[in-house]
């Protein structure tokens, strides 16, 4: 997994694949909404998919909202059909006023997502296959 905070990460990222230091298909995942890096905007997040998929065809990509931007940036890739990650790790409120209990309040708030957007839920196995990680 490659985490990519700007679009040189993304051209570095794909250099990298082709000369051979990374293997295999690139798992990219655009972090959006921290300060003097990617913003959390909507035609910059259509950029760098359209510039993931024109350098790497075969690459899956995710994307991540830090903060106030998580459930915006995990709304637009589930729409987009990309993955999304959510959780305490990136933000720690449901909203504006409301801490949120859990990373599991977070991630069902991701599923209802999905669900909006017709999109399947990986399970765990999915989701390591996904990404690339074996088996335990």
């Amino acid at each position: 997994e490659i985490e990519a905070f700007d679009l040189s990460h993304i051209i570095q990222a794909t250099t990298m694949q082709k000369d051979g230091r990374l293997k295999g298909p690139l798992y990219v995942q655009f972090v959006m909404g921290v300060k003097n890096a990617m913003p959390a905007d909507e035609r910059v997040l259509d950029f760098y998919i359209e510039t993931l998929k024109r350098f790497a065809p075969d690459a899956q990509w995710c994307a991540a909202g830090i903060g106030p931007a998580q459930l915006t940036v995990n709304e637009w890739a589930i729409a987009k059909g990309g993955h999304t990650r959510t959780g305490m790790e990136d933000n720690v409120r449901l909203d504006r006023d409301t801490l949120a209990p859990s990373n599991a309040a977070l991630v069902a708030r991701a599923v209802e997502l999905c669900s909006r957007h017709d999109r399947p839920v990986a399970t765990w196995r999915e989701a390591r296959r996904i990404l690339g990680l074996p088996f335990a």
